[in-house]
């Protein structure tokens, strides 16, 4: 079996009402997949992380890393992956060279799994049945306050969620301290409550709400600051009671193996399509076991992502939650045949070979830009 082609696949939608994080809003939904089809007929697909760098993407995909897969056996996934890693080195060791790199090695583990009739997760040496997803929403919204944010994390529990991720770091901490209040309040003591920073803050603000949260039973506190500041990170968490979690921007295992060895994270939140794909995520979460930390994988794109990072997550012994995003986004509820959604509290990939999931080409065509 090789390569005869690897195909970039570039899609994108426009929410009405523009959801709005820690450090801006966020305008577009953007999704980058790569087909990588073989002479066999059998096809994989995979993404790449890709806020505001479609194009970017599909060029460094055909230009850059294609010409180092034609040919190639697909199986040969570790093989690949240091070839594309070495050969980018100088100039692509973070950023969206990894996010195109991500995108490849995913479809190479859905071809394998094809090929072997398995689910990846099982070919990765399955450790977990299912994960349990937290509802990742709470958005800094245009019109919405504490009341809304409330009857929003209301419709979760409603829903079947034992677990909820809000956004902080886009007010004044004042203002976050009572939105964390406000949602405690409403949802009870037994509902996880997770609280999201992406990199917003600097160390005096983010110890204020990490000692705020100390009395509202937090279950982590995700990106408190940037990575740029290991040194503040580690003096963070070793300073609060609250676990901090992250840092999905830090990419591949030599960036994520800083803060772990600092104890910068408490909770490691890994993304197969932001850190180097399944293979790079996979490794990550090992040395956190190595650590004795836990592990929730990171999800906030389409359905392709949530079935790479399931798959993942569901073959590492210290997983328990799986990020399960719910803000207005058809690439993830309508892109595949068949969507991952929770049951009975609980979510896993289909039991079908490789990620178990074929794209509705319909809604590619749709998107596609």
């Amino acid at each position: 079996m090789i390569i005869t082609d690897v195909k970039p696949i570039k899609l994108q939608f426009w929410p009405k009402n523009p959801p709005r994080d820690g450090l801006a809003a966020i305008p577009t939904r953007d999704v980058f997949l790569v087909q990588i089809e073989t002479d066999e007929g059998i096809s994989g697909i995979g993404e790449g992380f890709a806020l505001g760098s479609l194009e970017s993407l599909a060029v460094l995909t055909t230009e850059t890393l294609r010409p180092l897969l034609i040919g190639q056996s697909p199986l040969m996934i570790e093989a690949l992956w240091n070839r594309m890693y070495l050969n980018t080195a100088r100039y692509g060791r973070r950023g969206i060279m990894m996010a195109a790199i991500s995108a490849i090695d995913i479809a190479l583990w859905d071809i394998l799994g094809k090929k072997a009739g398995m689910p990846v997760y099982q070919l990765l040496g399955a450790a977990k049945d299912s994960l349990i997803p937290y509802a990742s929403a709470g958005y800094y919204m245009e019109g919405n306050g504490i009341p809304e944010l409330q009857a929003e994390c209301l419709g979760y529990v409603d829903m079947g969620f034992k677990a909820i991720k809000i956004k902080v770091g886009g007010a004044p901490v004042e203002e976050d301290i009572a939105r964390v209040h406000g949602v405690r309040e409403a949802i009870g003591p037994n509902i996880a409550l997770g609280i999201d920073a992406n990199n917003a803050w600097d160390y005096p603000t983010a110890l204020k709400m990490a000692r705020a949260c100390e009395k509202e039973d937090i279950l982590f506190f995700e990106e408190p600051m940037s990575t740029d500041f290991p040194e503040d990170c580690a003096r963070l968490a070793a300073h609060t009671d609250v676990s901090i979690a992250g840092y999905e921007t830090l990419l591949t295992r030599y960036g994520m193996k800083d803060f772990i060895v600092r104890n910068a994270v408490d909770i490691v939140q890994a993304d197969a399509i932001w850190t180097g794909g399944i293979t790079e995520a996979r490794r990550v979460g090992m040395i956190a076991g190595t650590w004795g930390k836990k592990v929730i994988p990171h999800f906030s794109a389409s359905m392709v992502s949530l079935a790479a990072n399931l798959s993942f997550g569901q073959s590492l012994y210290n997983t328990e939650y799986m990020e399960y995003t719910l803000d207005e986004n058809p690439l993830r509820s309508e892109l595949c045949t068949e969507s991952i959604v929770m049951k009975d509290g609980v979510v896993r990939v289909f039991d079908k070979p490789g990620l178990g999931i074929e794209l509705n080409w319909d809604t590619v065509e749709r998107y596609r830009v």
